[in-house]
């Protein structure tokens, strides 16, 4: 057996031989040097893979011989130089300059001075090319520059000393805050703990006088502001505006404020109407309802028997409406919480240009509206702007059957303790109309233009009450959540209590189900409930609950 094996082997060799291939275990080319790695894991060699090139397409001679019609040199980088940033170096050329060409204008600047000498400021770190045109036009002489912008170390250390300096005059300012700056590159970050809302502001403020634009302040690394800024909402960093402050600057405390609200509105309404109609016939001429539309006389032939009708309307009527709003509403510090109680009516808008036009929606609010923004400025001082506003649908103005609103609107800001209550009041709206529609000159005589008139004289009033109260709030943890929520002790009664005892609650320890057949019901409750299989559903069931049984 092991005759025939060596015996095969000679012959596929002798054949790989006849066939100029390389024997067993031979490489050819670059895997000879490497046949000692090229190893299996049983030990035996293997075949080397060779890595594949990418062909390369060749250009045809026609390609070649128009690139050497063409292009007579390609210029690469002659000269470099390294400018410190914000700083400058001046090139002196031999012959006049006439053209310069940056690559990236962002990273240096070229100021020609005279003819035969050009400056380069460093503005950016990086690197960009310059290239430079001398002589004459006619017989140009160029040259590149490679320039490299790199920062000046003197500058930044410079800086943080500042920063340094700064640190400690504002921990002096603020004992209970810990504040620490970092200088990066052109930024700063701000880091540490304040002790409140208002302590952030402040230090926020001081910062941002002196690290803003590139321009003043620290050393050429700051802005200045000539009037400090009264310190307001402690921003974020999505409401910090782009600038070289990294606010990192943390509060501790509750973060979060819980608005009670109460919305109390009273409106009144009355109405008085006074109004004369008659019908008069003699023959076959008649006048039948002086008082039409607009009070415009109406003429009508009769065939009845001679008549006078005559009805005289007066009336009186009083309304009043109150509505009350109670809504908590829960904001983080330094954002708005918004209310609104009323309605929203669709308003189209054509959107695009030309013959690509398309038709869009947005829907308007109107009612009453009200937006609170809560700031926490200490343990439980609060500064509280709101923002009321009320608004009702007026149909006497509109815009392509799109109604307007007639608006009151109120803005304020106030510092509340955690509690306290601010109450907006005295926001009343009063209307009063008077219509009359009479007939000419004899509406105009006294007691009968009573007779021969129809008036009206209505008064709206509207008074709105706005009481606000903030506390601080943290959220619940799940074994603190309430177990029974309103309603879910409401159950549907059996059919004897509803159609014998008219009760249209069940009891809470029933849960009848009148969705499923009568036998099925009885089950449930002879199972003990529905609690029963809720619990079986729920151990071995995954998902949300429902009525799966």
């Amino acid at each position: 057996m092991r005759f025939l094996k060596l015996l095969t082997k000679s012959l596929f060799g002798w054949a790989i031989l006849c066939a100029g291939g390389p024997a067993w275990g031979q490489t050819t080319g670059a895997g000879a040097g490497a046949k000692s790695g090229n190893t299996s894991t049983n030990g035996r060699a293997t075949a080397p893979v060779a890595r594949r090139q990418p062909p390369r397409m060749a250009a045809s001679p026609s390609i070649r011989q128009k690139v050497n019609d063409l292009v007579e040199e390609v210029l690469t980088t002659e000269v470099e130089l390294e400018v410190v940033k914000r700083r400058a170096k001046i090139l002196r050329m031999k012959l006049p300059i006439f053209r310069t060409a940056i690559a990236d204008p962002s990273i240096v600047d070229v100021v020609p001075f005279g003819t035969r000498e050009v400056e380069f400021i460093g503005k950016e770190t990086g690197s960009t090319t310059v290239t430079v045109w001398t002589g004459t036009e006619l017989d140009p002489q160029l040259l590149t520059v490679l320039i490299t912008v790199i920062k000046d170390d003197a500058v930044d250390h410079q800086r943080r000393m500042e920063y340094g300096e700064l640190q400690v005059m504002i921990n002096e300012l603020f004992p209970n805050s810990r504040v620490q700056l970092i200088p990066i590159a052109d930024k700063v970050i701000l880091r540490g703990q304040a002790r409140d809302e208002q302590e952030a502001t402040q230090i926020l403020s001081i910062v941002q006088e002196n690290s803003g634009n590139q321009a003043n302040g620290l050393n050429g690394f700051g802005s200045t502001v000539s009037n400090g800024p009264v310190a307001e909402a402690f921003p974020d960093a999505s409401t910090l505006p782009a600038s070289n402050l990294i606010n990192m600057l943390e509060v501790p405390g509750e973060k979060q404020v819980m608005l009670k609200v109460r919305i109390a509105e009273l409106s009144r309404s009355a109405v008085r109407s006074l109004g004369v109609d008659f019908d008069l016939s003699v023959g076959d001429f008649g006048l039948n309802s002086l008082l039409g539309a607009g009070g415009n006389v109406l003429l009508s032939g009769t065939f009845s028997a001679d008549s006078f009708n005559l009805m005289l309307s007066a009336m009186e009527s009083n309304g009043s409406a109150k509505i009350l709003a109670e809504p908590n509403l829960v904001v983080l510090s330094g954002r708005t919480a918004n209310f609104l109680s009323g309605g929203e009516f669709a308003v189209p808008t054509i959107v695009g240009v030309g013959g690509a036009q398309a038709a869009t929606t947005t829907f308007k609010g109107f009612g009453t509206q009200v937006a609170f923004t809560p700031t926490v400025l200490d343990k439980d001082r609060i500064r509280l702007q709101v923002s009321p506003s009320f608004s009702t649908v007026n149909p006497n103005i509109s815009v392509n059957g799109i109604f307007g609103l007639d608006s009151r609107t109120v803005t304020t800001t106030v510092d509340l303790r955690e509690g306290q209550v601010l109450a907006i009041a005295g926001l009343i709206q009063e209307q009063q109309r008077g219509d009359i529609d009479k007939i000419p000159f004899l509406g105009d005589i006294p007691i009968l233009n009573t007779l021969t008139s129809n008036k009206s004289i209505s008064r709206d009033e509207t008074e709105l009450v706005i009481l606000v109260s903030p506390e601080l709030v943290h959220p619940l943890e799940p074994e603190q959540a309430p177990p029974i929520l309103p309603g879910m002790e409401v159950t549907e009664p059996v059919d004897l209590d509803f159609y014998f005892f008219g009760d249209i609650e069940g009891r809470p320890e029933w849960d009848h189900r009148s969705t499923v057949w009568p036998l099925y019901r009885s089950r449930l409750r002879r199972a003990g409930g529905a609690e029963v299989i809720r619990s079986s559903e729920g151990y071995y069931l995954q998902g949300d609950s429902g009525f799966s049984y």
